[in-house]
């Protein structure tokens, strides 16, 4: 039964990423337990996120990050705005192919590179 086409079967790689982001989430949660959960404000969030105040409107209004609206007010929770910075992490090329280094070459996805120029060797 091929399944590689299917949308719904993740690759090693992906699942070893999910996995890991799922962690980190729960041991900051678990870490962040003790601690309540501050409300920041718009400028706070902002400052937080190193992001200018508009850029977090702009968030908000696309629904990119989770807010609450009291009054006329945008409050965010301190912990939710550090999951989603965790969940926007990115994985480095070593981390998404798996660089190793054979005699001196790194090898990445069968190219080796020497310096900044890959080239394929069978035996990378």
């Amino acid at each position: 039964m091929d399944v590689s086409g299917s949308p719904h079967i993740l690759s090693d790689d992906r699942i070893v990423t999910a996995i890991r982001a799922i962690i980190r989430q729960e041991l900051a949660r678990a870490l962040d337990v003790q601690q309540k959960d501050k409300l920041l404000t718009v400028d706070e969030a902002a400052e937080m996120l190193s992001l200018a105040v508009p850029t977090v409107y702009k968030l908000v209004n696309q629904n990119k990050i989770s807010f609450m609206k009291r009054t006329r007010r945008l409050y965010f929770s301190e912990q939710r705005l550090n999951d989603w910075l965790l969940r926007s992490q990115t994985q480095t090329d070593d981390e998404r192919f798996g660089a190793v280094e054979i005699d001196g070459l790194q090898a990445k996805g069968g190219y080796c590179f020497s310096g900044s120029e890959p080239f394929h060797v069978a035996g990378c």
